[in-house]
Formats: structure tokens, C-alpha cells, sequence
């Protein structure tokens, strides 16, 4: 079993900082947060967070493959058109 430790004995040097228990603070004199939102800096604040990317993996057989390499010869770009062509179009 570990013996506790406890701090009872006088520390030299310790004493010599003294913190004053209050301190007068002039409000007059503050500035704002040029940092929060709201600010005078354009685009200051938080911004929020990104969307999470969401990672999938699928399996493709090799007519799959094949149908891809028709479309581009970089399956991600083949993919990416094909993600493209199913968006519904804005109009």
C-alpha cells in the first residue's frame, strides 16, 4: 500500500508571492472582442465544422469494371461521372 503525502511542512520562498484577494477592474477602458462574432473583422468568429466525409467501399465485378473503363480509364473519375449523371439537374 502506498503511504499518502500530505503538504504540511513550510516551503521556502513560498510566502514571498502574495495575490491581492481583489482586483479593481475599469470597464470603461475595455475594448471589444474584435475576435467574436458580430465583430468589425470580416468573417471573424467561429466557423462551423465541415461536412464529415463519409467513406464507402464497394465491390465490383470485372463486367462492372469493364463498363467503367469505357466511361473513363480512372475508375474514380468513371465513378464520379456516374454519381454526376444520377443528381437530379436544378432547374
Amino acid at each position: 500500500m502506498k503511504k499518502k503525502i500530505f503538504l504540511t511542512e513550510h516551503i521556502p520562498g513560498l510566502d514571498d508571492y502574495e495575490l491581492k484577494p481583489h482586483y479593481d477592474f475599469d470597464y470603461s477602458k475595455a475594448k471589444p472582442n474584435r475576435f467574436a462574432p458580430g465583430g468589425k473583422r470580416p468573417g471573424a468568429g467561429r466557423k462551423s465544422a465541415p461536412a464529415p466525409i463519409v467513406r464507402k467501399t464497394i465491390t465490383l465485378t470485372q463486367p462492372q469494371v469493364n463498363y467503367l473503363r469505357r466511361l473513363d480509364t480512372n475508375l474514380s473519375r468513371a465513378i464520379r461521372k456516374l454519381i454526376d449523371a444520377a443528381k437530379p439537374s436544378r432547374s
